[in-house]
């Protein structure tokens, strides 16, 4: 999954393409809501060769903070990578969100508590 914010300037993101070896082409990219299903395509999208990656520079208009959407590029009309893209404004890549915090509290054991499990 790719994480971009909802923005409409220019981002980069890197893609692990059926075909590596890119050496030039028509890149486009169409970028899909889910739910709602509205679309965008952008075409002549600029890219670059990485070792083991490619990366993209794109400018979407339709990304919504905390929205998932599909996207699918195609090289010279062949379908090149699809993927998901969430958008969201959060920008730290540490984990932010603990499931049940401080609603979770161990419970004190005595050392002769017995479990058994069948």
């Amino acid at each position: 999954m790719i994480q971009l914010l909802p923005v409409s300037t220019e981002q980069n993101i890197k893609i692990m393409p059926r075909n590596l070896s890119y050496s030039g082409g028509s890149i486009s990219a169409t970028i899909r809501q889910d739910g709602t299903n509205k679309k965008e395509v952008l075409t002549g999208l600029v890219a670059t060769s990485d070792v083991n990656f490619v990366n993209i520079a794109l400018t979407s208009t339709i990304l919504k903070a905390e929205s998932m959407y599909y996207i699918e590029f195609t090289l010279d009309g062949d379908l090149w990578y699809r993927d998901k893209i969430y958008a969201t404004t959060q920008t730290n890549d540490e984990a932010v969100h603990t499931i049940n915090e401080n609603k979770y509290t161990e419970s004190v054991s005595s050392a002769n508590d017995e479990y058994i499990i069948l």
